[in-house]
């Protein structure tokens, strides 16, 4: 009850210092509320229709991915590519496409986004995989928002480049989702926008799907009821235009949307990224009303997605409840809040630290409980889902062995201020000390022939020893919650995603078990 009663304390607290009003037009869902319709999957071809050679039909597999910025872009980033390194023996199916649904929020739906805009324009087109591509190419297709863009440009909403005014929603869609929205004939970028209709294939149509159903997760700024952008609901909502650019550059009758399968991803994306304080909350026009509906951070009514991934996995009609398979990726969890070395000098200040704990951390007193409620009410067995985040490291840390380097790392870091050049010299270190220990053989290369420490041989990671998992855990884990990251945060996080799989390899391996008879 106390996470519920601090969630209505929390909304209160926004209407009353933001107030409500829209330049004289009405909110949305104040005058003929209706609520925001179920979760459903009735009016769309099943995602098991997919190609069996890459997933089995007969389990429905769900992963929920939390928000966090671009520390859970990142984390994330590296749990999806570790996932597609738990490959079925003698089969093509991996864990990674054996995914059925993904149901994100904020910036997880970063992460989520870029694999499947690169799986539907890249890896189906040239039949590699994912790891491959990411550290071989992924320069190409940038992956984070721009570093260019600043904390007071994006609260803005804004920025000048090559002299056009660029939106959020349009910088996500240019920088995470490839689609220049400004110059569609980019050679850079790809020909077509994503929209919801590349996930979600009505029954009537005659296309097959071949992608994962993707559901980014808003929450309706008034009353904080939660919002899975899907195009049934959308539709009820009567949503047929975005003023998520405060400052459009098209006429805004050019930018309609006549049904919910037309609904941009970006907007979504946008929506769900909403953070209170942060990013300007998104706008959506509805149809023949003098009304708006506006959506903040999907993480204000659920930060993991648990909610819309179990009510999807529940109406997947095609597939038996014992078969049906969460995995959650925490990227906000309380290693942050709860660091390995208790009484060490680093002491990073989140610019969203404060602020982030309005509702997040206190559901993850419950979180489990929570999720377990949902499984029971809908009789999915309990044991079917798993949980990866920061203290899947921390706890695989208590286990090892603790030898000399790890109490020198412990000294050091006790005396370490907290600083960006000691960031750096840390991982620096790190990184020339994993080199030696493994060769520069055991990762891959970028253009410029620098080793990527993120592309470390999963092979390698047994022999990793205390002093090296506790360097890892503590800089990830104090990454701030923040817009952007820089290079050395980004491939920590990312190693840091790959090796907590690598950790769960085993429970993992169970959630691919097809189970069959009563």
């Amino acid at each position: 009850m106390l996470h519920k009663k601090l969630q209505i304390a929390f909304f209160f607290l926004v209407l009353g210092s933001k107030g409500i009003a829209q330049s004289k037009i009405n909110l949305f869902s104040e005058i003929n509320y209706n609520s925001i319709p179920a979760v459903t999957l009735n009016e769309y071809k099943s995602v098991q229709d997919r190609d069996s050679r890459f997933q089995n039909p007969n389990i429905a597999l769900g992963i929920g991915i939390s928000g966090g910025g671009s520390r859970a872009q990142f984390f994330s980033m590296g749990v999806l590519l570790g996932l597609e390194e738990i490959q079925e023996s003698n089969s093509q199916r991996n864990f990674l496409n054996e995914i059925d649904y993904y149901s994100t929020v904020s910036g997880g739906c970063y992460s989520a986004g870029y694999y499947l805009t690169m799986l539907k324009n890249k890896l189906y087109e040239e039949n590699q995989s994912f790891n491959n591509f990411y550290f071989s190419k992924a320069d190409t297709y940038k992956s984070e928002v721009n570093k260019s863009a600043s904390l007071f440009s994006l609260l803005n909403n804004n920025r000048n480049e090559k002299g056009e005014k660029i939106s959020m929603t349009q910088r996500l869609d240019l920088e995470i989702l490839q689609y220049d929205a400004l110059n569609p004939e980019n050679p850079d970028k790809f020909k077509t926008q994503m929209l919801l209709s590349d996930f979600f294939i009505p029954k009537e149509s005659k296309k097959t799907p071949e992608l994962p159903m993707l559901v980014a997760n808003g929450t309706a700024y008034n009353n904080g009821e939660r919002i899975p952008f899907m195009p049934h609901i959308i539709r009820a909502l009567k949503i047929n235009s975005s003023l998520a650019p405060n400052k459009a550059p098209i006429p805004l009758d050019e930018n309609m949307i006549s049904n919910g399968y037309d609904f941009p991803l970006t907007y979504a994306i946008t929506a769900s990224s909403a953070f209170p304080g942060v990013l300007p909350k998104t706008k959506f026009g509805i149809k023949n009303q003098n009304k708006i509906l506006c959506v903040i951070d999907g993480g204000a009514s659920d930060n993991t997605g648990y909610q819309t991934l179990i009510e999807l996995l529940h109406d997947d009609t095609k597939v038996d409840n014992k078969n049906k398979k969460a995995l959650f990726i925490d990227c906000l969890g309380p290693g942050k809040k709860e660091p390995f070395i208790n009484d060490e000098k680093i002491r990073l200040i989140s610019l969203l630290e404060t602020a982030s704990l309005y509702t997040v951390q206190t559901r993850y007193i419950t979180f489990e409980k929570d999720v377990e409620n949902v499984l029971e009410k809908y009789k999915i067995p309990t044991s079917n889902y798993q949980v990866i985040g920061f203290t899947t490291l921390r706890d695989y840390l208590l286990k090892l062995k603790k030898d000399q380097a790890y109490e020198d790392l412990v000294a050091q870091l006790k005396n370490t201020d907290d600083d960006e050049s000691s960031w750096l010299k840390l991982h620096n270190d790190f990184k020339a000390n994993l080199i030696e220990k493994f060769g520069a053989e055991s990762f891959k290369k970028d253009k410029n022939g620098e080793v990527i420490l993120s592309s470390l041989n999963k092979e390698k990671f047994k022999d990793f020893g205390a002093s090296e998992l506790l360097m890892l855990y503590e800089y990830s884990s104090h990454v701030e919650t923040k817009l952007k990251t820089t290079p050395e945060e980004k491939e920590m996080l990312l190693l840091s995603g790959r090796f907590a799989v690598y950790v769960k390899t085993n429970e993992l391996k169970e959630l691919l078990v097809e189970h069959k008879g009563f």
